[in-house]
This record gives structure tokens, sequence and C-alpha cells, in this order.
């Protein structure tokens, strides 16, 4: 019995032991233990959930071009929201081909982004890619052109709106007796040109409706073929008062031909870029007035518009951004 007892004895000391280093916090010693406890399921867990807290945003975008300031403007605040957002950004040059834009869509859905961003080259010719992200379950959202296809959110300039402002501006500063003769230069593949020539010709048609429109006439971006256009406009109405471009190429084009001419129709732009600014600031430039955009708010507010997305925020179909009109008071 004593030997009994003796061995009883030892076995009950050799478990308080045990127990003893099993409760053992850091430091004591039970680096086993440690590492058991860290490869326990509910540890790897923890460790993945932190790992997917920390996974960088990626975001794809295709601009339309790189070839205008305006793009480089907005390329430029997208850049700098990035940076500030902590978003990892891959930005790439449509060149204003759809197919190379639908190809670059295609390489964001393989690399796995998780947004998203579109200038695209032709607002009837994006509803493809955007159905392919979305089946990808990758969020789209577009900038300065819409998309036929149903996007997240669309950012751009009030494009309407800028052009009624363009209108109000002509008649409050040229046509003061609202009679007169005005073209339109046009950029009938983006929608967003279509609408300021609307907002132009039918405030035009309600506020002024003896200043006639003679002629309206596509450019397709391209500031060669405004030249062009206009010359023709020139060649068929050689009392013309006023010309309004959709975009500042077409009215650098615009003013070429004018001052080949020799005639002193005003122009109208819109843009707002630095080229556009120069000219009307000189003396006697027929280049009178440019409706200004505003590229960086364009960017910074579809980057966080997709961020916000990611994020399972609500985010507005609809942002549009106020144009405003600079002319020689307040060109700088």
């Amino acid at each position: 019995m004593k030997r009994f007892g003796k061995l009883i004895g030892i076995v009950l000391s050799a478990t308080m032991v045990a127990a003893l280093a099993a409760c053992s916090g850091p430091g004591t010693g039970n680096s086993s233990a440690a590492s058991a406890e860290a490869n326990t399921p509910a540890a790897s867990t923890q460790e993945a959930s932190k790992d997917t807290s920390k996974k960088e945003i990626t975001v794809g975008v295709s601009l339309l071009t790189r070839q205008h300031v305006f793009y480089n403007n907005i390329e430029t605040a997208l850049n700098k929201k990035a940076q500030e957002l902590g978003v990892k950004l891959i930005v790439q040059d449509a060149n204003q081909d759809a197919s190379k834009q639908l190809s670059q869509v295609q390489d964001f859905i393989t690399q796995k982004v998780d947004a998203i961003i579109l200038c695209p080259t032709n607002s009837a010719g994006s509803k493809s890619m955007v159905e392919l992200a979305d089946k990808a379950n990758i969020p789209v959202l577009t900038m300065d052109v819409p998309s036929d296809g149903n996007t997240v959110c669309h950012v751009s300039t009030d494009n309407y709106k800028g052009g009624e402002i363009a209108a109000e501006y002509l008649i409050k500063n040229v046509l003061t007796s609202k009679k007169g003769k005005v073209a339109v230069i046009t950029y009938s593949e983006i929608e967003g040109c279509v609408n300021r020539e609307k907002g132009f010709t039918e405030w035009l048609g309600k506020n002024a409706p003896d200043v006639k429109v003679a002629d309206v006439q596509n450019y397709s971006g391209d500031q060669a073929k405004a030249a062009d256009v206009m010359q023709n406009m020139l060649q068929k109405n050689a009392d013309l008062d006023a010309v309004f471009c959709v975009g500042d190429p077409a009215a650098m084009g615009a003013l070429s031909s004018i001052k080949s001419a020799n005639k002193k129709v005003k122009i109208i732009g819109f843009d707002g870029n630095a080229e556009g600014i120069a000219e009307i600031k000189k003396p006697d430039s027929l280049w009178i007035a440019d409706v200004a955009q505003n590229p960086s708010a364009i960017g910074e507010t579809a980057l966080k518009a997709a961020v916000d997305k990611i994020n399972g925020n609500t985010v507005e179909k609809m942002i549009a951004i106020p144009p405003f009109m600079i002319d020689k008071s307040n060109a700088d």
C-alpha cells in the first residue's frame, strides 16, 4: 500500500507540473504550446481576416485619349486622388479606338481589378464592355462620355447647361439685338458634345428665335477636320456672325480657317484648355470666350465614387460638375 501511495503521489505531481506548463504565458518557456495555439483554425481565420482588410484596392482606367489636355488633366487628378485614398491605378490610353478599349477592359477583368472607370470612345459602342465587367462582378463607372450600358455612375460636366450658357453669353455680348447668323461645329459620336450642341441651339430657339443657326457640322474630334468644316461653312455663309465649337480643338481649327479667309467671325469654344485661354487673352482676338470644364473635379469625383462603390456605399447614378464661362475679364 505504501508503495502504491507513493506511486500515486508521483503521478499527481507530474500532472500538476504539466498543467502549470500549459497555462504558462509568453516568456515562460512554453514555445511549443504557443506555436500550437497560433496554428489553430481560429487563429488562421483571424490572420486571413487581417489580410483581407489590408487588401489594396485596384482600379482600371481607360481614357478616351492622351492626345487632349483635358484628359491629361483628368489623369493627373486621378493619380493624385489615388495616392490620397491608397488606391492602385492601372491607366490605359484607348487612343479613340473602340477595339483597343475593349481589349483594355478584358485585360482589367483578367487582372481582377476592383472597379473600372471608362471614358468611352463612343457612347453607343461601350455597352458590351460594361456587360463583360458585370459578368465578372466588376462595377463600371464612366467619366466625361456616358455609356449606353448600365453603369454604376457617370461623372461629367453638365454639358447641356454648358451649351446654354454659351448661347446666353453670345446674346449678351455679341448679338445684343438678338438677330444674326451662327453655326455650330459639333462632335456627333460623343453624347456629351451633342448635349452641348442641343443646349446651345435650344436656348437660342427659346430666347433669341431671330438668331438663325445656319449650319451644324461634325468634326469627329479632329482639329484638322474642324478647319475644313469651318472653311466649308464660310463658303456657304459669307455673312456668318459667330460659331460655337463644342471642343477647344474644334475652336482652334475654326480659328485658323477664319483667319485665312480674313473674316471676323466670333468664336466660343468649350473646354477651358490653356491654348484656348491664351487665344482669348490676345488683343482683338476672335476667340472671345470659352465654356470651362473642371477635369480635376471629374477625375477626383469618379475615383471617390468607385472606392465608395467597392466599400459598399451608395453612389449617385449621375454626378454633374457645373461649367463656367471664361473671357477676357477672368482669363488667367
